[in-house]
């Protein structure tokens, strides 16, 4: 009797809360209707509000992800980093890969407007990888690949010390032949600390820096040294493309954060005894792509400030 009375109590809690999970995501659905009534008729801040009642009577891919788009558009720093979390989220809850790709899109937008290309360019990497045919993220590609091609001291600095850059609850997942799945985001799934990832590329199976890139070193030198960023201590991971086994790429990756922190301190001696150095191998890479040129841009160095 005992054992038949508590099974019938379970299955009681249980029907009731199955309906109201439901009644809380009708409630969420009428909050998003509501929320795109009001933004058609260009009621912006009633719009955000029932869009955050929706996300919060029953969490979904679009209501956050409408959040975003809206949140994204105020010049207020508290809206714009309102919407970086609902990017956030709504990645994490997207279930096909083009609603993934849209979530990284708006949110690479974003810090592009921000003038953070650094921090933008991996999101928009992982954008064009699931959805391939996108004009909208290829343009934006574009124009990210330029700007980290030719970096400015002060983007890398505002990368540092200013960016509104959250890091991902999910990663896309990708794989090479013989080699287990990674992570393929540009930043570290292991910290949340600010960071930029530089576009100081080496040559292959070398801790010596490319041609194209070694300009690039000068400039970080001179970022590092920028006054807001004044008794700061600084980590420079270095970042392997998947050729070769792991534990070789782990140590080459090693030994190029190592190289390019001694001729920074050459350059800037100021910095000396404020960078440390580690190496993350082949397990983050910035574009996941397996060409040349992916290759190229993920034997990398990372920056992050401690």
């Amino acid at each position: 009797m005992g054992n038949r009375f508590f099974a019938s109590m379970m299955l009681t809690a249980l029907v009731s809360t199955t309906a109201n999970a439901a009644n809380d995501c009708d409630l969420g659905q009428r909050y998003l209707q509501l929320a795109k009534d009001r933004m058609a008729a260009f009621a912006q801040e009633d719009a955000l509000d029932f869009l955050r009642q929706s996300s919060t009577a029953c969490p979904s891919y679009e209501a956050y992800q409408q959040l975003g788009e809206l949140a994204a558009q105020s010049t207020e720093r508290e809206q714009q980093s309102e919407a970086v979390t609902a990017f956030v989220t709504a990645h994490s809850l997207a279930t096909t890969d083009q609603n993934r790709a849209r979530s990284l899109y708006q949110y690479a937008r974003l810090l592009s407007v921000q003038n953070d290309p650094q921090n933008a360019y991996p999101l928009i990497k992982q954008a064009q990888q699931l959805n391939r045919g996108d004009g909208d993220i290829n343009a934006l590609a574009v124009r990210l690949e330029e700007q980290i091609r030719n970096p400015k001291p002060e983007q890398i600095v505002r990368g540092l010390r200013d960016s509104l850059y959250q890091p991902l609850r999910v990663a896309a997942l990708t794989s090479s032949p013989g080699k287990t799945q990674r992570p393929a985001s540009g930043r570290a799934d292991w910290t949340s600390k600010p960071s930029v990832n530089i576009q100081i590329n080496f040559i292959e199976d070398s801790t010596q820096v490319d041609a194209q890139t070694q300009p690039n070193v000068a400039i970080l030198a001179r970022a590092l040294t920028d006054p807001s960023l004044s008794g700061g201590r600084f980590m420079f991971v270095g970042h392997a493309d998947v050729r070769g086994t792991d534990q070789h790429n782990l140590e080459l990756s090693r030994q190029r954060s190592t190289a390019l922190s001694q001729n920074i301190i050459q350059l800037e001696p100021s910095l000396a005894g404020r960078i440390d150095t580690m190496g993350r191998g082949e397990a983050e890479p910035l574009d996941p792509n397996n060409t040349e040129s992916a290759h190229r841009a993920n034997r990398r160095l990372q920056v992050l400030l401690k």
